[in-house]
């Protein structure tokens, strides 16, 4: 008897005592004796997946949704850091600077995500107050900022350049080469985000907000961001005369850097090229100008790690040139009446294209509670027959585990072994929920803000969500965090606020599994730092030479965590199962 002639049955039962019943009130005692022996009970079946973990030895971390920059120490799995290489593409091609272009500036602004907890008003000026979003840690850590001479192709020739070049975590550490530290542009010794509003005196650009305060001194407001800038001498003296004391204006900008010498090399590069075929389309600028290289290093063991997206980002040249407009009024003050006027300008470059983050971790840099396994070695040896006690989930150039559901033997009913599948198959259940307690292992944790919020269940062999996910009703795409909660549970916290474990539900994933709607695959479990991304990316795992799918979700998040198995040596009440609560008939 199939589940569909069950429910047929049970409809056609209710449907005559509901008619008995409305016929002759002399059945309303056997009407209540049949549904007080309803022949229906709920019961309960428990699975064991065997599960386990496989690292990466490299990541794509091309064409990621967000990057990272800086260094991020995780107190279970050690150290990470990581840089960026990205073009830039100039927002118009063979541009005109006009007559005696001088070039007074280069600024480099990088916004992070951030949102204003409260905002007053100081001198007739609004003063926002920032709290940044996305950034871990609060320690100094060197941040170098070059021009780059390595060129990142669109193509794989390995491929017949038919296929889009894949750049991995490892690329820019041992393949590109000294090619990326071309020419030192910026360089910040003790670097850590700030979340003050940034005030500028002395410029305005497009997504500035402009003000005047209660002297009548005019400035421009930005969000908190990475914002280095290059300017002449002449400007650099300026911005001093104006702000002649910046280390008490602190939400004034105060990165700026006088060197007169790179002004003259950005002058080399782009305002002497007016008129030239490198200036002139993407193709040439892109072979001319190979992009920006971010190098973080740690200075301390810990770090600051930002996560953000590089394409709002830009490099500005403002420059100044000469008009046809005689200086009558004498603007300048400087006396001089028959001069011609100059006005301002800028040449903006967005990142965008190729941009590859590296991450620089090592598995055999931090072990187990042990004090001499070390993750590595924890990792290389793992058990994909019997599973693990163990599940190693590590986000970027990191580690995810395994889970083999309904593939053992299993005592049937007559005593006899039988595969696990087939007996499901077997069995008329009207299935209510199937769903895992994937409980943290808190002995080999250290418990709080550094766990990760959410995991991820995938196909492992395609990278695809399960149906579970596509079905759920709390997908959220403005609120990640709080996106597709009833397939795949936020981390639940003890009283003291340490992740005790995630709740998973695999409902229709099961029943298409047992109705023969979908094969059973094998399924990926991953942290993930935003899971309405769904999009998939490849990696290595260290003995094999065919790419293995990890989600990008994966990639981007850097926490990790240790989750109980299926092993026997596990505590019963924490061990990884998928329980199964269902409905049957009595007779079954």
């Amino acid at each position: 008897m199939n589940l569909k002639n069950v429910l047929i049955k049970i409809t056609a039962i209710v449907a005559v005592i509901f008619t008995a019943v409305s016929c002759d009130d002399d059945f309303n005692s056997v009407g209540s004796e049949v549904i007080g022996d309803v022949n229906f009970e709920d019961d309960e079946y428990n699975a064991i997946p065997i599960a386990y973990s496989k690292r990466f030895e490299k990541v794509q971390t091309s064409g990621l949704p967000n990057n990272l920059l800086g260094v991020y120490n995780d107190p279970v799995y050690g150290q990470s850091v990581y840089s960026i290489v990205s073009e830039v593409i100039p927002s118009q091609f063979n541009p005109s600077f006009g007559r005696d272009a001088i070039l007074d500036s280069v600024v480099l602004n990088v916004p992070y995500f951030s949102n204003i907890t409260e905002s007053n008003t100081e001198d007739g000026v609004v003063v926002n107050t920032f709290e940044l979003d996305s950034v871990y840690g609060s320690s100094d850590i060197k941040l170098s900022v070059y021009h780059s001479d390595y060129f990142l192709r669109d193509f794989d020739l390995d491929q017949g350049a038919e296929e889009r070049q894949v750049y991995f975590s490892d690329d820019i550490s041992g393949n590109f080469g000294s090619s990326l530290e071309n020419r030192l542009l910026f360089e910040e010794n003790n670097f850590k985000p700030s979340s003050k509003e940034i005030r500028l005196l002395t410029e305005t650009e497009d997504d500035a907000t402009d003000d005047t305060d209660a002297d009548g001194t005019e400035f421009s407001t930005f969000i908190p961001a990475l914002r280095l800038v290059l300017v002449s001498e002449d400007a650099a003296a300026a911005a001093t005369a104006l702000n002649p004391d910046p280390d008490n204006n602190p939400s004034t900008d105060n990165t700026r850097v006088g060197n007169q010498e790179l002004i003259n090399y950005f002058t080399s590069l782009f305002l002497d090229k007016e008129g030239s075929i490198e200036l002139s389309n993407p193709n040439n600028f892109r072979n001319y100008f190979r992009g920006l290289y971010f190098k973080a290093e740690s200075i301390t063991s810990d770090g600051s790690l930002v996560f953000f997206d590089i394409s709002d980002a830009n490099l500005t040249l403002h420059y100044s040139f000469e008009t046809d407009n005689v200086d009558e009024e004498d603007e300048d003050g400087d006396g001089d009446i028959t001069e011609l006027l100059r006005d301002e300008s800028s040449f903006v470059l967005n990142f965008s294209n190729n941009i590859v983050n590296s991450i620089d971790f090592d598995f055999s840099n931090a072990t187990l509670n042990d004090g001499v396994t070390t993750f590595e070695r924890a990792l290389d040896d793992q058990d994909e027959v019997n599973g693990e006690a163990n599940l190693f989930l590590k986000g970027g150039e990191g580690s995810f585990a395994v889970l083999d559901l309904f593939n053992g033997m299993i005592t049937n009913e007559d005593g006899e072994l039988e595969n696990e599948l087939d007996f499901l198959k077997r069995q008329d259940w009207l299935i209510n929920e199937a769903s895992m307690k994937i409980y943290i292992n808190q002995d080999e944790m250290v418990s709080g803000d550094t766990e990760p919020e959410r995991i991820y269940v995938f196909n492992e062999e395609t990278g695809a969500v399960l149906v579970d996910f596509l079905a759920d009703p709390t997908s959220n795409q403005t609120s990640p965090i709080l996106s597709v909660t009833n397939h795949l549970g936020r981390i639940s916290r003890d009283s003291d606020e340490n992740g005790e474990f995630y709740k998973i539900r695999l409902t229709r994933h099961v029943i298409n599994i047992l109705n023969e709607d979908t094969d059973n695959v094998k399924l990926g479990l991953s942290v993930s730092q935003n899971v309405n991304i769904v999009a998939n990316a490849e990696g290595f795992t260290p003995n094999n030479t065919e790419d293995e799918i990890i989600p990008f979700s994966s990639i981007i998040s850097h926490e990790g965590t240790i989750l109980y198995g299926n092993r026997t040596d596990v505590p019963e009440e924490k061990r990884l199962k998928l329980d199964i609560f269902y409905t049957r008939t009595k007779s079954n």
